[in-house]
């Protein structure tokens, strides 16, 4: 008998805005005082409506919770170890879903509680921490990396699973290739991701930074990851390496990403209001609130047939066009949030930085002997089993939001 794979969905659960930093690019920088958390019993509603949906789907379910804030590790490690009992319990009558839990923290608050919550309750740990361009500061507008990079030793020492995200401004742009060596060194999956929207108008005046400057950022994450002899994934990179590839090997089955038929990001606010990931927080693209609506119901909605219909517009315009479309999915031009686009072309907005890494990395790929313009030269070498080894899945790090 042949098993279905699940198909993924991750809720980014903004469990409360609170927040022990002030982290100067923070686009929920107007609410880190605020200390309202979401109640057990909330939670409890918002996994009853993800079970009752997901729960009468065909093909299998894995749920992903991104634990997110805010600092989620200020709340009590108590309020977790119970929720989890409590989606044990809401779940179990469901055997097609499986749930994981992660979370996205500054590891800044760090003791033995939290050392085993880490560990023992959460399938995986994503870190903040940029490296460089002390950004990250607490109220006082002291840098937290110190305390950061004590406690990541901490938590190599636990043996706990964890990765990073590093924030890419113009602060730290030119630092790439020490932020790569950084990871590379601890062989430490990570997340290079570029500066989103901000909070007000603004913001980010001083550290702002450009689709050209993005694109370069990456392409140098790609040549290094290339010559690397160490196995760990460079989101978003990686997940570029793997479309040239599959486009580069032929023979491959066409993917192509079809938000309509599957969200796979949905972002919840701390009052339950949901999202869908490219216009979060955006009123006009409210799905409907989660704590008393079902997901049936937000999936029905007019807000996310918009949201929907607009990701298939850029697809339509710019993915229709790329000789990449097939191998990539599409999924960056339908979840993106438009701010690295890049210039227009005929008064379309084009894939700028994602089609460039792409020619990029095919240019690299040929150039390393492990394919040719004929296609894959060594299907079976060393190179190849890691590209194979390193381009999965790693649920430590968590859904940018």
């Amino acid at each position: 008998m042949v098993q279905i794979p699940a198909r993924t969905v991750h809720y980014i659960v903004k469990v409360s805005k609170f927040c022990n930093l002030r982290c100067r690019y923070c686009y929920e920088l107007p609410e880190l005082g605020n200390p309202d958390a979401m109640s057990l019993e909330r939670l409890d509603r918002m996994y009853t409506h993800i079970a009752d949906h997901y729960g009468t789907q065909e093909r299998p379910t894995r749920v992903v919770l991104v634990w997110h804030g805010g600092e989620p590790l200020i709340q009590a490690p108590d309020l977790y170890w119970e929720t989890f009992a409590r989606q044990k319990t809401i779940f179990g009558a469901h055997p097609q879903i499986t749930v994981e839990n992660v979370v996205q923290t500054n590891l800044t608050l760090l003791d033995d509680e939290r050392i085993r919550l880490l560990k023992e309750g959460f399938q995986g740990v994503g870190v903040s921490i940029d490296l460089f361009g002390g950004l990250r500061v607490n109220l006082a507008g002291k840098d937290s990396q110190a305390r950061v990079l004590s406690n990541i030793d901490r938590l190599r020492a636990a043996s706990v699973r964890f990765g990073g995200i590093s924030v890419l401004t113009r602060r730290n742009f030119h630092e790439v290739k020490k932020i790569f060596r950084f990871y590379e060194r601890l062989t430490m999956s990570f997340r290079l991701l570029p500066l989103f929207p901000g909070a007000f108008d603004g913001q980010h005046a001083d550290y702002s930074i450009k689709a050209d400057e993005v694109l370069e950022a990456f392409c140098t994450v790609a040549d290094l990851w290339l010559e690397s002899d160490k196995v760990f994934d460079a989101i978003p990179v990686t997940g570029h390496i793997q479309a040239v590839a599959r486009r580069l090997r032929g023979n491959t089955r066409p993917v192509y990403y079809n938000r309509r038929d599957w969200e796979t990001a949905i972002m919840v606010n701390t009052n339950g209001d949901a999202f869908g990931y490219p216009e979060a927080y955006d009123a006009a693209y409210c799905y409907g609130n989660i704590f008393n609506t079902s997901v049936t119901d937000l999936l029905s909605s007019e807000s996310r047939e918009r949201s929907v219909k607009a990701s298939e517009m850029r697809m339509a315009l710019s993915c229709a066009r790329c000789t990449y479309f097939g191998s990539c999915s599409g999924y960056s031009m339908a979840e993106d949030n438009h701010q690295y686009i890049g210039p227009e072309a005929h008064g379309i907005a084009l894939c700028h930085v994602e089609r460039n890494l792409m020619q990029h990395i095919e240019t690299r790929l040929k150039q390393t002997g492990l394919f040719s313009d004929a296609g894959f030269v060594d299907p079976a070498g060393a190179a190849s089993r890691r590209l194979d080894e390193t381009l999965q899945e790693n649920p430590s790090l968590s859904v940018p939001a």
